[in-house]
């Protein structure tokens, strides 16, 4: 696999490693966008019969935000907002931030035309320890 088939540029703020994730079933695939800055996806469905590949369903939804949270010891993936997130959202994350979970949150803020980091740090590193019991 290429690096350029595992990234790309997010559509509505810039940031140029937009995240990709994939899945393959049968004849039948899908493809995920998600920028982890912005929470703009964009969502592929891919009928792969026949030896070619053919888009059978696309949407693209505007990001209002992203977070990431990661419980001590644990492992998680990458979330976005597709719409305002509610002020109790915005807590929640904030006080599991505050409790020691690893992550971020961003929030889109329309007036700058750019996600604000609300509260952690995007590449914040989680300690998880291998079979020796020591962490990275």
């Amino acid at each position: 696999m290429m690096m350029n088939d595992m990234h790309e540029a997010c559509e509505q703020c810039g940031f140029a490693y937009a995240r990709i994730d994939t899945e393959c079933w049968g004849e039948r695939g899908a493809r995920r966008v998600m920028c982890p800055i912005c929470g703009w996806t964009k969502y592929e469905e891919y009928s792969l019969a026949d030896g070619s590949t053919a888009i059978a369903k696309r949407s693209v939804k505007r990001g209002f935000g992203a977070y990431r949270l990661i419980p001590p010891g644990g492992f998680s993936g990458y979330n976005a907002f597709h719409e305002p997130p509610l002020p109790e959202v915005v807590k929640h994350i904030q006080a599991l931030l505050g409790r020691g979970w690893k992550g971020y949150l961003t929030i889109w803020d329309e007036e700058l035309g750019k996600a604000r980091l609300v509260a952690g740090h995007p590449l914040q590193r989680y300690e998880i320890p291998d079979d020796e019991g020591s962490a990275p």
